[in-house]
């Protein structure tokens, strides 16, 4: 019985994977059909692999269309540029923040270098959370599933299935 892993059938533009069955080699054998219904070709995946592979295909089918939205909606220069100052600004209120704290806390202290190892652990940590900010408040939504996704594919032995009789 041919399943899609991605619950029923979606009419998409990235296509479907569809569960075939065991091959006697103890792997796990799927039909790809690209976005216009066609046969695309087969892979496989080791048994063992199979719940992270579908989940990871599941992740990037739900999160694709959420980051496509996201970039038709802020592509022009003027978003894009936007978002470019936004981001700049985010980190550089968070550095200025993490050298304030530092100088505020250690104020009263005497010794120059607790002053400036603090100052310096703070710009660090300052431009670190805002890098970190930054990040997430500028990129698309769905992203960090995407690219979770992305990675946990890359460790998995997917292999192309080239003979016609599987």
């Amino acid at each position: 019985m041919v399943n899609p892993i991605s619950g029923n059938l979606r009419q998409n533009s990235y296509g479907n994977i569809f569960r075939e069955g065991v091959l006697p080699n103890g792997r796990v054998l799927y039909n790809v059909i690209d976005s216009e219904g066609n046969k695309a070709g087969k892979l496989s995946v080791p048994i063992e692999q199979v719940d992270t592979f579908e989940t990871s295909y599941n992740q990037i089918l739900d999160s694709a269309p959420k980051i496509r939205n996201f970039v038709k909606a802020n592509s022009s220069e003027e978003a894009i540029t936007k978002r470019r100052n936004l981001g700049r600004n985010i980190v550089a209120s968070c550095g200025v923040a993490g050298a304030a704290i530092p100088l505020i806390i250690l104020r009263k202290s005497t010794s120059v270098t607790k002053k400036i190892l603090g100052l310096v652990a703070g710009i660090v940590t300052g431009l670190s959370a805002g890098f970190a900010a930054s990040l997430g408040i500028t990129s698309p939504p769905g992203s960090v599933d995407f690219a979770l996704a992305s990675r946990n594919l890359s460790k998995i032995d997917i292999q192309p299935v080239l003979d016609e009789k599987a």
